[in-house]
């Protein structure tokens, strides 16, 4: 592999997708950045798409894809709107970016059988920040208890539920953080998720 993605818990989710006889295409929701993870799939030969709502961090996706020749398919757009068709990724994530999104599309968009992976913020997480986003104004964090993202997967099979405490050394600073991954399957029925 030519880079190694700090997003460490989307290679576990890249190993399910790899077992997985669906299609590869996936689908990045929050996916900019000067370091996209959703160039781990492009090395393993998926089909990719990324959607962003930051110009900020669209501008450094798309100078990473240049610098690096890479063709991520990284686009303007909110996951609380998606504007991709029903059921039209095998594979859908996103990757410290639903912390503060109160509505998502991953389950509309996900083919059945499809995969995806959500992570939340946990209520042992030792920072309980706040920011400003232009384009959302002033958000705090959310942060679950233990059980509480369940709710959001009553329509999908939870098939791995991790919570983890890292620290990293981010920009000369120690980070700590706690968070709650899910990976999750979309059953072959109609059901709207």
């Amino acid at each position: 592999m030519k880079n190694i993605v700090w997003a460490t818990p989307l290679y576990k989710f890249l190993r399910e997708c790899n077992l997985s006889p669906l299609e590869r295409i996936v689908l990045d929701c929050g996916a900019g950045g000067d370091d996209p993870p959703l160039q781990i799939f492009s090395e393993y030969y998926y089909e990719t798409y990324g959607i962003e709502v930051d110009d900020r961090q669209l501008k450094a996706a798309k100078r990473f894809c240049r610098l690096d020749n890479v063709d991520l398919n990284i686009l303007k757009g909110d996951m609380r709107q998606v504007l991709f068709r029903n059921e039209s990724f095998s594979f859908v994530y996103s990757y410290n970016a639903i912390f503060f999104m109160t509505k998502k599309e991953i389950g509309r968009v996900l083919k059945p059988n499809g995969l995806c992976f959500v992570n939340f913020l946990s209520a042992d997480d030792p920072n309980k920040r706040s920011f400003t986003k232009p384009f959302l104004g002033n958000v705090r964090f959310s942060h679950f208890r233990d059980d509480e993202p369940d709710k959001y997967f009553s329509n999908l099979e939870i098939i791995h539920k991790e919570k983890r405490t890292t620290k990293q050394k981010w920009k000369e600073k120690w980070i700590v953080t706690a968070c709650i991954d899910y990976i999750a399957k979309k059953s072959t029925s109609r059901k709207k998720v």
